[in-house]
């Protein structure tokens, strides 16, 4: 499997660098814009949740993106986040695949 060294953009890193900080929004006023307690926005902007479908689409709308855009950030980063985290890694080495199923069942 091939490892990505890099660590993707967030969806956190995306809005501060690219919304927040050059359109001199704070926090409070994306909240506000989406319709959504500022909790919830400083949550996602410092990394310290997910992005939910819901707010992705409450994002695209309000700053004129897609859906798509926002979850597939969100998806890079839970991608990235399980390919680099050995626990999971080695987890993932006991899942049996079709072609052991179909060995197990001619046996």
């Amino acid at each position: 499997m091939l490892l990505t060294k890099r660590k993707p953009s967030t969806v956190g890193d995306i809005l501060l660098e690219e919304y927040l900080i050059p359109l001199n929004l704070k926090i409070a006023d994306l909240a506000a814009m989406l319709n959504v307690h500022r909790n919830t926005v400083s949550a996602i902007v410092n990394n310290n949740s997910k992005l939910s479908l819901d707010m992705a689409m409450r994002l695209a709308k309000a700053l004129n993106t897609s859906v798509e855009f926002w979850l597939n950030l969100q998806m890079m980063t839970d991608i990235w986040f399980l390919e680099n985290d050995s626990r999971f890694q080695a987890s993932l080495a006991d899942v049996k695949t079709l072609d052991s199923l179909d060995a197990l069942k001619a046996a």
